[in-house]
């Protein structure tokens, strides 16, 4: 797809200045990200990204003439699949998943469970898998138009930021706050040791107990079997697994099951709380308010105080 040096760049991050883009991130009907940062104008167009990014700027914007039941088809790699299906990561293949992972974590992040993908995700997988060409500058910008609630593309930003400002002789400060990341921070060996996945003998196993389950998928991402890849420690990674392990064969038709269970109550239960976090804030928000409030009426009543003293009645 072209995405190659995307996945595997890596350029500082200022996680301040990019709050500050999100903050005064302007309304836009366009494909147009506008916004100030440092009292500075940006402006983020797809043509801008597929240039700092060095990916292509063409291809579908959108998945609309991809049915749901061909997306989960070439998902799965099976003819027939059932269209209302609730199809969880564990019933992706090894190559599926990892391109789901991407998609989630990478091209298209989001908060929240990763174990269920939306038919976005499935139909953003199957163009990759069939080699259909996205537009993923335009996808990107959209995404960044769509306010969600955390600050998605931080490395990204921080370098359409930093050359805009340069462009504008503007220094960062020294003292701003900044994160280094891992030239290695994306998908390889480590990353995938957390899905239960092993590459051995020229091909990735999905490791079950103390036994091995070898699969049909040849190594599509990793680059080698070098000692040095096996000591990277996954702390380094911005990729965050599924979790559970991969489907069983089909002679196991109750672990599926059970798995597929286990991913939904999963995700059930990072809803529930993410849903008693808001709760809190917005209780904490309510708390503060009825604070503000006392301790103005209080201020009033002695300003009244110092404004009309009360003196004793003449004896």
């Amino acid at each position: 797809m072209g995405w190659l040096d995307y996945i595997c760049s890596s350029h500082t991050i200022y996680p301040r200045l990019v709050k500050m883009f999100y903050a005064n991130l302007e309304t836009s009907t366009s494909c147009v990200a506008n916004s100030f940062v440092l009292g500075t104008p940006i402006c983020i167009t797809p043509d801008l990204v597929a240039e700092t990014l060095g990916i292509p700027n063409e291809g579908i914007t959108n998945f609309h003439d991809i049915g749901k039941t061909e997306a989960l088809g070439i998902c799965l790699e099976q003819p027939n699949v059932n269209p209302i299906m609730n199809v969880t990561s564990s019933h992706l293949p090894i190559a599926s998943r990892i391109i789901l992972l991407l998609v989630t974590n990478t091209f298209l992040p989001k908060q929240g469970s990763h174990t269920l993908p939306s038919e976005r995700d499935l139909k953003f997988v199957a163009c990759v898998k069939n080699g259909t060409q996205i537009n993923l500058p335009d996808l990107i910008v959209n995404h960044l138009l769509s306010r969600p609630n955390h600050t998605p593309y931080p490395m990204l930003l921080s370098s359409i930021i930093s050359t805009v400002l340069a462009s504008f002789s503007i220094d960062i400060p020294e003292d701003e706050q900044s994160v280094k990341p891992s030239h290695k921070h994306l998908v390889n060996k480590a990353g995938l040791r957390q899905l239960n996945l092993e590459f051995e003998e020229g091909e990735w196993v999905k490791v079950r107990g103390r036994g091995r389950e070898p699969v049909r998928e040849q190594a599509p991402v990793g680059g080698g079997d070098d000692d040095d890849e096996e000591e990277d420690d996954p702390q380094q990674y911005e990729m965050r697994p599924n979790v559970g392990t991969s489907s069983g064969s089909s002679s196991r038709p109750t672990l599926d099951a059970l798995m597929a269970r286990m991913d939904v109550a999963q995700a059930d239960m990072e809803f529930v709380k993410g849903e008693l976090r808001q709760f809190r804030e917005e209780q904490a928000n309510i708390r503060q308010g009825q604070a503000d409030i006392r301790q103005g009426q209080a201020d009033i009543l002695q300003y009244l105080h110092n404004a009309f003293p009360q003196h004793p009645p003449p004896s």
